[in-house]
């Protein structure tokens, strides 16, 4: 691109400002849209933790990442409170807080103001920026503070004050107290000066002003970084050891166009962002010595994260996308640099319009990005966490809390941050694979009287990968219900009643019902009203396909909810077992609970008469309280 137009000069400021408030309006929109996602939820956790706990924690639990953002994010909420706004509001800020940084980044590289005005524009633009931008992490700060630490570093080698050392030693500090691939930037800018340095006034004094500020920093770090060190080269990783070309088609796509773009496409992107990336070296390196250290520097600055990261992931596997979030500053300036404006004649023309069409192309592709993150449920962080902590609170209202519990078969946070109720919370099985132990919690709930287990089933390979959970279970208590809670089965245990009330029912084909037993006596709307029938088959003539029917009737006769199950689920040695869904917006009131027997395989269903005479039996009166739980995920 150019030199900027007088125009452009002239609205550079306004024009930035603008910029900016563009970035903030795109991660401020919907920022609260999607659920937390698993990491986000433990961030919030662990940073409810006082400082000297969060430390030791850090050790204990051999947390991989330092605790800058923990600090910062619970001093936030100690003041604008725990919401999926408030909790995601401090990445925000420094997403927002970068495009700004990387304008001024560009001025102190001398890059004209067009180029300026599009690489902010890109960054502010950009999915993947986006997206770490409304996600409660700590990766936007880093991407905001090494760029801090860039530009600081750059304007120390301009003007040789101690002030700028300072600044950068203390922006580079809180970096790599944010997360340690920190470190893979100032090692990018330690190299640019190598280079640079020779070319500047008195190499040998600036070369030693530097390595200085590098051993301050590595003073004021060293208390964290030994006792750290086993956790840094101990992290066993949540990725995976991909190869060069793999890894850096992966890491182009993403800057590109984010993660919200379907996977046949990313290779298209990579090939095209690679392109305008070596379109915009070229056109530094060719812009003559005032462009060169630009083309240099970031150069180094893209290459150097993403190498070590790389090389890093190779003996484990560490390679994740968004570690590579401080390597994306550089990206967007190296694509602004391809373009130039159509101003010269012949083939000249020609390129430059159609490094501004590529240009045009990714962006039509990161507007189309944005939009599938934001309207396309494939591409969201997480579903179905409030519907599941909404369910959570129906199942349990009927029941005192203590005769409730709610087990995981993963030690997903992310529940705990939804459900907000009074019910206590269990892991089952309580270590990975570990079965004797899911058997022993069982037992243990049963003993301590606890009536009601709600099983939210998740895919645990890692933790529960052949059903541990429902077996352990299966040997003090019974499965009542399976209910779809946002994209999770929700189990329903329940205990056999230690006693029923006796009836006497004998119906035409011999069949007998000798006790019923129900619980909760007095259900909540939208809860399990779950009712046991004791069944004496002998002497009865069965055709094998009866089915039970257990009804609500309503003071008018009218059915209110019912269960149907086959005769032949419930044998002689336990009494059967019927879950009837009550309907969420059920009045409060006195109903009827009936039960009775047909046969579906006979012409039109018809129903087993009593020898008492009738078609069902009127087991007792039951009052249904109207819902009165909340929402429990409200903060």
């Amino acid at each position: 691109m150019g030199e900027a137009p007088s125009v452009i000069a002239r609205w550079r400021r306004p024009a930035g400002l603008g910029i900016v408030l563009l970035a903030f309006a795109l991660r401020a929109a919907g920022l609260a849209a999607q659920e937390l996602r698993g990491d986000e939820a433990f961030g919030y956790f662990f940073s409810l933790r006082p400082l000297p706990d969060m430390v030791n924690a850090t050790f204990e639990l051999r947390e991989p990442h330092p605790l800058a953002s923990y600090v910062l994010q619970q001093q936030w909420l100690a003041w604008a409170g725990s919401s999926e706004y408030a909790l995601r509001f401090t990445s925000l800020w420094f997403g927002v807080l970068a495009v700004a940084l990387l304008g001024r980044l560009a001025w102190r590289l001398a890059l004209p103001h067009p180029v300026s005005l599009l690489g902010m524009a890109l960054l502010a633009l950009s999915p993947y920026a986006v997206w770490h931008s409304q996600d409660a992490r700590m990766y936007s700060m880093s991407l905001a503070l090494t760029l801090a630490s860039t530009w600081l570093a750059l304007e120390w080698l301009s003007r040789r004050r101690w002030p700028w050392g300072l600044a950068y030693v203390a922006a580079g500090w809180l970096a790599l107290h944010t997360h340690y691939f920190g470190g893979f930037v100032l090692l990018a800018q330690s190299l640019f000066v190598a280079l640079r340095v020779w070319s500047l006034p008195r190499p040998w004094r600036t070369l030693g002003g530097w390595v200085a500020l590098q051993g301050l920093l590595a003073l004021l770090y060293l208390p964290w970084l030994l006792p750290a060190a086993a956790i840094v080269t101990g992290y066993g990783g949540n990725g995976d050891s991909p190869g060069l070309t793999a890894a850096t088609q992966r890491a182009l796509s993403v800057f590109a166009v984010g993660e919200s773009a379907p996977a046949t496409q990313r290779v298209w992107w990579a090939g095209l962002a690679a392109a305008l990336l070596f379109i915009g070296v070229l056109r530094l390196a060719r812009g003559g010595p005032n462009r060169r250290p630009a083309a240099w520097l970031l150069l180094l600055y893209l290459a150097t994260p993403l190498l070590a990261t790389w090389v890093s992931a190779q003996s484990r596997p560490i390679f994740n996308e968004r570690y590579l979030v401080a390597a994306a500053p550089p990206f967007f300036l190296l694509l602004a640099a391809a373009v130039a404006l159509p101003t010269q004649p012949g083939w000249r023309r020609i390129a430059s319009l159609a490094s501004v069409a590529l240009v045009a192309l990714l962006t039509a592709g990161m507007v189309a990005s944005l939009h599938r993150h934001h309207n396309d449920p494939t591409y969201s962080k997480t579903r179905g966490w409030r519907a599941l902590a909404t369910a959570l609170a129906r199942y349990s209202a009927s029941l005192p809390a203590d005769q409730v519990r709610v087990a995981q078969n993963f030690p997903d946070p992310t529940l705990w941050y939804y459900y907000t109720g009074p019910v206590d919370h269990i892991v089952l099985p309580p270590a990975p694979h570990d079965t004797a132990g899911a058997a022993a919690t069982a037992q243990a709930l049963a003993s301590a009287g606890v009536t009601r287990v709600l099983l939210p089933v998740q895919p645990a390979a890692n933790w529960d990968d052949a059903g541990i959970a429902q077996a352990g279970l299966a040997g003090r208590y019974r499965l009542a219900a399976t209910a779809t809670a946002g994209v999770w089965p929700l189990e329903v245990y329940v205990t056999p009643p230690a006693s029923m009330q006796s009836l006497d029912a004998t119906f035409a084909n011999g069949l007998q019902l000798n006790g019923f037993a129900i619980q909760p006596a007095a259900p909540t709307a939208g809860d399990l009203l779950v009712l046991f029938l004791a069944w004496r088959r002998a002497g009865a003539t069965l055709a094998g396909t009866e089915v039970v029917f257990a009804q609500l009737l309503d003071g008018a006769g009218q059915l209110a909810a019912q269960d149907d199950r086959p005769l032949a689920e419930a044998s002689e040695a336990e009494a059967g077992l019927y879950a009837i869904p009550l309907p969420k917006a059920l009045p409060g009131g006195v109903y009827r609970l009936i039960a009775g027997v047909y046969d579906p395989a006979q012409t039109g269903a018809p129903r087993v008469a009593l020898l008492t005479g009738g078609d069902h039996i009127v087991l007792a009166e039951i009052e249904s309280r109207p819902a009165r739980y909340a929402h429990p995920h409200s903060r």
